[in-house]
């Protein structure tokens, strides 16, 4: 399995097309945040409270939301997003890069969000979840890249069924645009992410 130092050297200096920023609900930021854990290098997830009309109430995550009337940049959303979400503060040293920009189709169309890797050297402080997050935990990448916690998540949109590939993570199932960019960070750092057969749509190489 792969290490901090490992991961910092693949993705140090990677520069990536950024849109033009704006300041509005159409644009949003995460974090992935990584940490020495016990079980090996681990990523910082949440499980989002549930709330009507939030398209992604309950969901497994990374840190993160959207752009807010201050905010100067995607990379200032996913930081103050997170502070305030789970109470770790994002310093300059923390940063490692960004990574590609995701276009949110179906859940949010028009939406455009932005990834951000960082790590956090030493023990990370607790979580201190706020309202919108129901728990905050982390989670080994010798577990999200153990084909044993591979499966399938069969979800109804416009009268049909369809079957996305996931993870189970504890107690919860992580997928949708929160697979798509783990999915992204592992192969930038030369991890597979399991992938079902038969699930839709097939990852793009």
């Amino acid at each position: 399995m792969v290490s901090l130092e490992h991961i910092r050297r693949r993705l140090t200096g990677r520069t990536i097309a950024q849109a033009p920023f704006v300041a509005e609900p159409s644009r949003a930021a995460v974090a992935l945040i990584l940490s020495q854990g016990e079980e090996g290098v681990s990523l910082a997830f949440i499980l989002r409270a549930e709330r009507e009309g939030d398209p992604w109430s309950a969901h497994v995550a990374f840190p993160g939301g959207r752009a807010g009337a201050g905010d100067t940049a995607p990379r200032q959303v996913a930081e103050r997003e997170t502070w305030e979400e789970v109470g770790l503060r994002l310093e300059e040293h923390h940063f490692v890069a960004p990574l590609e920009e995701v276009d949110i189709v179906r859940v949010a169309p028009g939406m455009r969000l932005s990834p951000f890797v960082y790590v956090l050297d030493g023990t990370p402080p607790p979580f201190q979840p706020n309202h919108e997050v129901a728990e905050a935990f982390w989670v080994s990448l010798a577990r999200l890249t153990d084909p044993a916690h591979a499966l399938l998540k069969e979800v109804e949109w416009n009268g049909q069924r369809y079957a996305f590939p996931a993870i189970r993570v504890g107690n919860h199932v992580l997928w949708g645009v929160t697979w798509r960019l783990l999915l992204d960070f592992a192969r930038q750092v030369g991890l597979e992410i399991p992938v079902p057969a038969g699930a839709f749509p097939p990852p793009i190489a």
